[in-house]
């Protein structure tokens, strides 16, 4: 492998506007500064801007949302090597990929909807993106293998016939939405048309945004887009092709964080009232060592009665869906803390860090640790022995 005689100057072209872009800017600068050194220049393009690269510097490598047929042609001549992070099709252009997954968004959707009750299902977002019909596709898809269908509006800039459809849908309802500038649009829709939201309508962002998903009311829920691991990969791939390495993999997805539950999904959908109860207190005590005896403690029942009609309700058993919420917490815990992983274990309820580890490998594939060395961007580096110091780098 070519070994780097200079500290590497690399472009950044990504929108900073929202937290999708911040998340990943920041995940390439970890990589940055733990196998680096790097020189960093950071271009917030849209994804139909013109590239603007830095005067008077010497690029390697740039690392871009690839948005349109025109960048790509100019990243393409510039003949550097490109890594994009945009979800958007572009074929032809066979820069190397790392993108968030959109079936795995899909999925902790459908998860988080059917923990709730719901049988009534719809996806709102712009038809014109290839990206929005591939979720839309992948929800579809994730719902029809678990018997239930999905409506999909896509006329985004007619807000008349938003309110329509919302008024025609079946109650209660469940809508992932492309974003959290969509999800608003809906909650606009819901609240000048007197639809309750989340008692008629329960809003999920595909991604969740700091900023945006909060400023609206009630505040979105969204799954957490793993921006960080995303631009660590990213890093790590165009390292390896500054130094002359291909990737083992053009094209790599990685899963969201988990789901971060505000207003706009704090409801039930559960015409049974028993199963309510059953679910709420599941709800409330998840995150506690509580067992099924403990669920059939706080709502005396026979267990075989229990689970089957748990089972009906919820598609899942109580056990399995005690896991779940227990996994989803984990992840965002490890995501997003410090905290030493035995901490993380008793504060999701698990009996120890063992059961933790064997629980959250069956989930994800990953030990705990393993999962937070990864959502932080810490990359491995494609090698070690031929990084200069930092102390005794060359600089132009």
């Amino acid at each position: 492998m070519r070994p780097l005689t200079r500290v590497p100057s690399i472009l950044i072209c990504v929108e900073t506007s929202t937290s999708w872009g911040r998340r990943i800017t920041a995940g390439i600068l970890e990589y940055a500064r733990d196998h680096g050194p790097w020189h960093v220049h950071i271009e917030p393009l849209g994804p139909d801007e013109p590239l603007r690269k830095p005067e008077g510097v010497r690029l390697d490598g740039i690392i871009a949302r690839v948005g349109s047929a025109a960048l790509g042609d100019e990243l393409r001549a510039t003949g550097l090597p490109v890594v994009n992070v945009s979800s958007i099709r572009l074929p032809g252009y066979d820069f190397p990929r790392v993108i968030g997954s959109l079936e795995g968004t899909s999925r902790m959707a459908a998860d988080l909807f059917r923990s709730r009750g719901f049988t009534h299902f719809g996806y709102v977002g712009n038809p014109d993106k290839d990206y929005v019909q591939t979720q839309f596709h992948a929800f579809e898809q994730v719902l029809g293998e678990r018997g239930f269908a999905c409506q999909f509006f896509n006329q985004l800039d007619r807000h008349a016939e938003l309110i329509a459809w919302l008024k025609k849908l079946p109650k209660p309802v469940a809508l992932l939405c492309w974003g959290p500038s969509v999800g608003r649009r809906v909650i606009d829709a819901c609240l000048f048309a007197g639809i309750s939201v989340p008692n008629d309508v329960a809003v999920l962002g595909s991604d969740y945004d700091e900023l945006l998903s909060e400023a609206s009311y009630p505040p979105q829920s969204g799954v957490r887009f793993a921006g960080e691991q995303i631009g660590g990969l990213a890093a790590s791939i165009l390292d390896g092709l500054m130094r002359g390495r291909r990737p083992e993999r053009n094209h790599v997805e990685v899963d969201p964080l988990g789901v971060v539950e505000k207003l706009s999904t704090d409801t039930l959908a559960v015409p049974d009232k028993r199963m309510a109860d059953v679910i709420r207190y599941i709800l409330g005590h998840a995150h506690e060592p509580i067992s099924v005896d403990d669920v059939l403690k706080a709502n005396p029942m026979a267990r075989r009665s229990l689970e089957r009609r748990f089972r009906k309700m919820f598609g899942c058993s109580v056990s399995e869906q005690i896991r779940r919420l227990r996994i989803n917490q984990a992840r965002l815990l490890l995501a997003a803390t410090n905290e030493p992983i035995t901490l993380i274990a008793e504060k999701c309820g698990f009996a120890s860090y063992t059961y933790l580890s064997r629980v959250f490998r069956e989930a994800t594939g990953l030990s705990p640790r393993e999962f937070r060395s990864r959502s932080r961007a810490v990359a491995l580096a494609p090698s070690t022995a031929c990084r200069p110091s930092r102390a005794g780098s060359s600089r132009d």
